[in-house]
């Protein structure tokens, strides 16, 4: 037997595990959130938007409906999932200038705009998907780590 759903608590951590990356970027200029110091760094923009991209993947375009903000994010943003598409290399992700952060920044208002939605329809929230839910907040606090890593060394060059 299934325990109940805690739908409020699930919400929950959506949103603070969410709200903790961003400010974790939120002291950072544009320009920092940008650079790529060497080929084991991801820029602070693209853990933003990789982790946004995972939970637009596996959960919301999984739905009835979902309109995916930019088709193009799916090469730009995958990293390793090669059962899901090609990714764009990973020692070039410092060299995108485009999108610029405000529209990464958009794009995860976007999808947690939609998670919100999802998360709040009890009809839609099962089992099955509050797992993928989990996985992907635990993914999201991994690329937290890496953004700290990440941006102490981008940091410590300038």
């Amino acid at each position: 037997m299934e325990m109940e759903l805690d739908f409020e608590a699930i919400a929950e951590r959506f949103r603070s595990v969410r709200r903790f990356t961003r400010d974790l970027a939120e002291p950072l200029s544009d320009e920092d959130c940008a650079l790529q110091s060497m080929n084991d760094v991801s820029p602070t923009k693209w853990h933003l938007a990789h982790t946004t991209w995972f939970f637009e993947t596996f959960i919301l375009a999984e739905q009835p409906n979902y309109q995916v903000f930019d088709e193009t994010y799916a090469y730009l943003y995958n990293s390793y999932y090669n059962t899901v598409g090609k990714q764009f290399p990973r020692s070039q992700r410092g060299l995108l200038s485009r999108p610029g952060l405000a529209k990464v920044l958009a794009y995860r208002s976007y999808v947690d705009e939609q998670m919100e939605k999802l998360l709040t329809s009890k009809s839609k929230l099962n089992h099955p998907l509050a797992k993928i839910i989990e996985i992907g907040l635990h993914h999201e606090q991994q690329h937290q780590e890496l953004i700290l890593t990440d941006i102490k060394h981008v940091l410590s060059l300038n």
